[in-house]
């Protein structure tokens, strides 16, 4: 008879335990948030200005050097209003995938990535040999899109092509009947 008393009280102590835990638990949720004290500011240490941030580009690896290359070459481009497009060297990719607009102003270059040109009156330019690291693009001289005129040999071989009229006439059936 004693096993039933203490496993009573046991359920009772264990009821009771809850019951405390979970009243705990509620005052924890009630109770309000003590007041978060500001973070004292974090020390800024300004940066300095690289020449790619000062030229309008991004900080990346490949791009070092990238505004002082430019101007050794510069006088090479095709400026118009102030503006020219030029590819620069991928080292890694080794080709030349970074396509830019480079705008000269009264401070110097500022330069904006693009995506590849594909205009139909221009090409890459690549007389400035493998050693410069830029493709200037540039505008296909005295080009005419409207009414281009063939060359004169294109025009000799047209003419000779038409049928000279003293030459017999050779005709040929379209639909010839086959014979039995």
């Amino acid at each position: 008879m004693k096993t039933p008393a203490l496993e009573r009280t046991s359920a009772a102590k264990a009821g009771w335990l809850i019951i405390v835990l979970t009243i705990g638990w509620l005052v924890f949720l009630l109770l309000p948030d003590p007041p978060k004290k500001p973070a004292a500011p974090a020390a800024s240490v300004p940066v300095p200005a690289t020449s790619l941030t000062r030229s309008g580009l991004h900080e990346y690896t490949d791009w070092e050097g990238l505004p002082e290359i430019f101007a050794i070459w510069a006088d090479k481009a095709e400026w118009k209003n102030n503006r020219t497009r030029f590819a620069y060297w991928h080292p890694v990719m080794k080709s030349y995938s970074y396509y830019f607009e480079a705008a000269r102003t009264a401070q110097g270059y500022h330069f904006r990535e693009i995506t590849e040109p594909h205009d139909t009156d221009h090409f890459w330019d690549e007389s400035l040999g493998d050693d410069c690291p830029l493709r200037f693009y540039r505008a296909y001289p005295n080009l005419k899109l409207k009414n281009p005129e063939l060359p004169s040999t294109a025009t000799q071989t047209m003419e000779s092509m038409k049928p000279k009229p003293d030459a017999p006439a050779v005709v040929i059936p379209i639909n010839p009947t086959p014979k039995p």
